[in-house]
């Protein structure tokens, strides 16, 4: 049975997958703007501006190529991993640890 991370990356790499449809394409604007607001309802706003996704894809598209490739896609999941990191470091309620 695989361990929760090895599940975790499989969800992350199938979730691309099946959002750009053959394995390896990059997304376009449209199915990554799909993407965010299907599977991270809980990270982006319900009425995401159209001015506001511009910008966010304009830093996140690095090579400006009006996509997003799986390298990109793992940079906005590393940096929400980070942020999630750092908000719940010192938070009092702390996971056990098995003994």
């Amino acid at each position: 049975m695989a361990s929760l991370l090895e599940q975790a990356l499989a969800t992350i790499v199938s979730t691309f997958q099946e959002y750009s449809q053959l394995s390896g394409n990059p997304l376009c604007q449209a199915k990554f703007k799909e993407l965010l607001e299907k599977e991270l309802p809980t990270w982006t706003p319900t009425t995401l501006r159209e001015c506001e996704y511009k910008q966010f894809i304009s830093v996140l598209d690095t090579n400006k190529d009006c996509q997003v490739d799986f390298v990109e896609y793992m940079r906005l999941l590393a940096c929400l991993c980070v942020y999630c990191h750092e908000s719940f470091k010192d938070s009092p309620l702390k996971p056990s640890c098995p003994q």
